[in-house]
């Protein structure tokens, strides 16, 4: 998450979007809110220590100090961050850029918020739609699960699509960075009910939501995910005109089509086995880490009709630790006529990258045809040294 005027290059580290000016700058709204708010308290509270914490406990502190400035009834509390809260967001880019500042807000309605469910589920809606409330509405999940789902049924057809990816992003079982919530994963069937209202919904920002928290499914059940993923394939090919559901369906398969799995493969019209995987090919067998590898396959289609194919390709080798990673990176897909032939090429950079670090040791790499491996060709790479002393002998 990085500030959209900021180049790669002069990036600021996300904790540091948390300072002082962030602090002077909520007090000068949340005073203008309410007049009792105690500004200096706040200001003396939410700065000290501020610079030693990381990103998540600045968010807590600064909302910690919030608490303590406001010594008032929930109810009253919620609606003094409404009244500070800026115009609503018109479009779905920028709500982390331009609402960034209203972080404390989601993590003091989490914090404050539960005794009081009407008034922070208004300010839950309120806030999302000038930032989100996703991580804010996890505690209300866990306590009154049935409750909160009861209310984000009612807001399905809300006008502002920020408020309806609100619905299917908050109730994830694997929303990255929060927190988990216990009986989400009983409540399936309701969460699908959710996803099924809005996974016609003519906002990408809406259906990527839809897509990964059907993802989610697939991964926590995976029959019940693909039955939905075969089916929502039907829906949208039987109703083109109705948003995108198939590209919310790829989008959600797009794990399962990385592991070959043959059912989703054939969704898309991948029959696995049929072609004829001729020559693999590497340009080099051995690369030092920052140089590029050339990878090249020959396919061939036996079959009297056209195949639909799609080419990706495994690459493994050594961690810091000494084991091995593996990891599927998409290549192409293409259709090949009856009898056709066609080579495919590719490269591969083994530069370092902030993610994912190059180590000494061997290499090997496959072509995946409709799930289906090519034979393996393996190299060696010049990289960091791991801090196993055991690990190039245990890869080879």
């Amino acid at each position: 998450m990085v500030a959209g005027t900021q180049s790669e290059t002069t990036r600021t580290p996300y904790k540091l979007w948390f300072d002082a000016a962030l602090v002077d700058e909520l007090a000068t709204l949340l005073r203008a809110a309410h007049e009792d708010f105690d500004r200096a308290l706040f200001r003396r509270e939410a700065t000290h220590g501020l610079d030693t914490l990381e990103f998540k406990d600045r968010t807590l502190h600064i909302a910690d100090a919030m608490a303590l400035a406001m010594p008032w009834p929930t109810a009253e509390r919620m609606q003094t961050l409404i009244a500070a809260l800026p115009p609503m967001l018109p479009e779905a880019d920028g709500s982390v850029e331009k609402g960034y500042r209203f972080w404390p807000f989601g993590e003091f309605i989490a914090r404050q918020g539960l005794d009081d469910f009407d008034a922070s589920f208004e300010a839950m809606t309120e806030l999302t739609m000038r930032f989100t409330s996703e991580f804010a509405i996890r505690p209300f999940l866990q306590t009154k699960l049935d409750e909160s789902l009861e209310r984000l049924e009612s807001l399905l057809n809300h006008p502002n699509q920020h408020v309806r990816r609100w619905i299917s992003e908050g109730t994830r079982t694997r929303l990255p960075w929060a927190s988990g919530v216990r009986g989400l994963k009983g409540a399936q069937s309701r969460r699908l009910k959710l996803l099924e209202a809005l996974r016609f919904d003519p906002e990408r920002y809406v259906q990527r939501s839809v897509a990964n928290h059907l993802q989610d499914i697939v991964k926590d059940d995976l029959p019940t995910g693909l039955d939905t993923l075969e089916r929502w394939a039907a829906d949208g090919e039987s109703n083109p005109s109705e948003g995108d559901l198939l590209w919310v369906v790829r989008h959600a398969a797009r794990g399962q089509l990385k592991a070959g799995h043959p059912r989703v493969l054939r969704i898309f019209g991948f029959e696995p086995g049929l072609a004829t995987i001729g020559d693999f090919a590497l340009s080099h067998d051995e690369l030092k880490a920052g140089d590029t590898l050339t990878l090249s396959v020959t396919l061939h289609n036996p079959t009297a009709r056209p195949l639909a194919l799609r080419v990706d390709y495994a690459l493994s080798g050594p961690t810091k630790s000494g084991r091995t990673f593996s990891k599927v990176f998409r290549w192409s897909d293409l259709e090949l006529g009856p009898g056709q032939s066609k080579t495919l090429q590719t490269t591969h950079s083994f530069a370092h990258r902030s993610t994912r670090k190059v180590y000494t040791g061997l290499h090997r790499l496959e072509a995946h045809i409709n799930g289906e491996p090519s034979r393996a060709c393996e190299i060696w790479l010049e990289g960091l040294e791991g801090n196993d002393p055991n690990a190039l002998k245990n890869l080879t």
